[in-house]
């Protein structure tokens, strides 16, 4: 393999684990949101 063979594949990935980092922050923050939203439902209701 030369050396562009080599820089494309670390490029390619490069991406893929930015891509996969991404995803798993995306769903980690809508977790969140949902949590945040039960947690103001149950507040409210001891209100």
């Amino acid at each position: 393999m030369n050396a562009i063979k080599f820089l494309a594949a670390a490029y390619i990935a490069t991406w893929l684990i930015h891509g996969t980092y991404l995803t798993t922050l995306v769903g980690r923050f809508q977790r969140v949101r949902r949590e945040l939203a039960e947690l103001g439902k149950s507040g409210q209701r001891r209100m």
